[in-house]
């Protein structure tokens, strides 16, 4: 009985010394930007200040940190600090001036090349590379290519939308322009079509890039987890992505390499993302000719594509595995599917709330009598003006993310972070400040017009992140977004009805911006 009670309170004394020691070990960082005079919401343990995300949208937690503790605050992504800038001067400084020093934007190695080997994780040389190779598909003369797959994928939106229109059923935009939007980059990336607009049973491939992020648990616990237990979570397995998810697109992107592999063999050719990422493979040139660049990118409003000579790399001597183009197309599918669905579902709802702008659309695309060449479409200023301004208030990533390749003094804040801290730029904060865009809750396109571009500040608009490590799907994102956009108001006209939401419904616990259903009338156009 003795020996009893004894093994009982040995056992009670281990388990409170093992949560003692857990606690220290959880909390050991919670006193680092306090220590350095740096404000910023407080941390609870085991979340940091991640917490935060459960009882509000992560672009009003954004906002609202912003207006509580300034333009440089610091959070906790678990037990790991994170300083968060909503500068424009020191995001410049930071995305391009000293964008050597700013490269990575995470080193989170978890074990699988899905991850791994994806170009948003990879490092270094490894990303530079593999940039190189990937940059040229999205050259303006191949977007010129792949445009007339562009507008045959919206034609069969229209298809869709003429039935609805018909029989008066109300549509939500997501579900409808995220059918779109996988069908514009199976075709133009993979060329592979898909059934995206079959009501009855949706394509698989949206239902397996919806998990990828939305509602996702597995997306928070792993940043908690690879920032507080990196070495368990390497040792467990776990991952960012649902293991059913890479199993779907292991196996779906797989099949389409081994096709384009065997079509190229019998003299198939083909230019698009996947055909170049084979040829890289295979130490093979680009034997076509170099189109001719055509001006179609307003670098005042977006910005450049790879403004920077560090890209230049030998692409012959850059080995290229099979993992890299799985986990290259993986990154495509899915985040080309979704933020891209994201920005043309609240343009069209944003048309449908204000209908003097879209009948000032439509009397400019109806000026090119249904002649949507990829010429024209950049000769669109309202249109772009409308894409640009959906952009900067319903922006799909809060911030932009880069980790310190060492130690960085901060401008003259006195502030120096050591190598390997990660900084997040807060896109949202400055895409919503009152300073840089007055009434900045307002869809307002007047405010990217040519006339008013000189009222721009610098620096406060970064859709597609800046520097050389933007978005390397800017040009495709935008070329397919006015595609759609110029097409689709030509033909139909987009109403708000009861079922409408004003504004739109923020969903918590997502990591980019979703909303609750958007619903809108359609009309056809006499």
């Amino acid at each position: 009985m003795i020996l009893a009670s004894l093994f009982g309170l040995n056992s009670l004394i281990v388990l409170v010394t093992s949560l003692v020691i857990l606690y220290f070990y959880l909390t050991r960082n919670f006193k680092y930007w306090s220590s350095r005079g740096i404000d910023g919401p407080k941390p609870i343990v085991g979340f940091g200040t991640l917490y935060q995300i459960f009882f509000k949208p992560l672009t009003d937690v954004n906002t609202e940190n912003f207006k509580k503790y300034g333009k440089i605050y610091g959070t906790f992504l678990g037990t790991k600090p994170v300083l968060m800038i909503a500068d424009p001067e020191l995001t410049k400084e930071m995305n391009i001036k000293d964008f050597h020093l700013f490269v990575n934007r995470n080193d989170f190695v978890t074990g699988d090349s899905l991850n791994d080997r994806s170009m948003f994780n990879l490092m270094d040389d490894e990303w530079k590379n593999m940039r190189s190779i990937i940059s040229p598909t999205f050259s303006s003369g191949k977007m010129k290519a792949m445009h007339p797959i562009i507008v045959d994928c919206t034609q069969r939106l229209e298809e869709y939308l003429e039935k609805k229109a018909v029989t008066g059923e109300e549509v939500e935009m997501k579900k409808i322009m995220g059918n779109l939007t996988m069908d514009v980059i199976a075709s133009c990336a993979f060329g592979t079509k898909i059934d995206t607009h079959n009501d009855e049973k949706r394509s698989d491939f949206i239902l397996n890039a919806q998990k990828v992020f939305r509602g996702n648990w597995r997306v928070w616990a792993f940043f908690l987890f690879m920032t507080t237990f990196p070495k368990l979570v390497r040792w467990t397995g776990f991952t960012f992505n649902d293991p059913t998810v890479v199993k779907f697109f292991r196996t779906a992107i797989t099949s389409i390499i081994r096709r384009r592999k065997s079509e190229s063999e019998s003299g198939g050719k083909k230019r698009d993302y996947l055909q170049l990422m084979i040829n890289a493979q295979n130490k093979s040139e680009d034997k076509a000719a170099d189109e001719q660049e055509i001006d179609d990118l307003n670098e005042e409003i977006f910005g450049k594509t790879d403004p920077t000579e560090a890209l230049k790399f030998n692409k012959m001597q850059t080995e290229i595995s099979e993992d890299d183009i799985l986990a290259t197309s993986f990154i495509f599918f899915v985040a080309g599917y979704e933020t891209t669905a994201t920005l043309l579902s609240l343009l069209f709802y944003s048309l449908a709330v204000d209908p003097k702008c879209q009948q000032k659309l439509y009397e400019e695309v109806k000026r090119f009598d249904g002649n949507f060449s990829y010429e024209n479409i950049s000769k669109m200023p309202y249109l772009e003006a409308c894409v640009a301004e959906t952009l900067r208030l319903y922006n799909p990533i809060s911030a932009v993310g880069r980790m310190a390749s060492e130690e960085y003094k901060i401008g003259d804040t006195g502030l120096t972070i050591p190598k390997g801290m990660l900084v997040n730029f807060d896109v949202q904060t400055l895409h919503h400040n009152p300073d840089y865009y007055p009434d900045p809750d307002r869809w307002d396109p007047e405010r990217f017009m040519p006339e008013n571009r000189d009222q721009l500040v610098p620096y406060t608009y970064m859709p597609f992140g800046m520097g050389p490590r933007n978005c390397v799907g800017m040009r495709f994102a935008l070329m397919e977004a006015k595609t759609a956009a110029a097409h689709l108001v030509n033909k139909f006209i987009f109403k708000k009805t009861a079922k409408t939401t004003v504004p739109p419904k923020l969903k918590k616990f997502e990591f980019l911006l979703t909303t609750e259903p958007l619903i809108t009338a359609i009309e056809k156009r006499h």
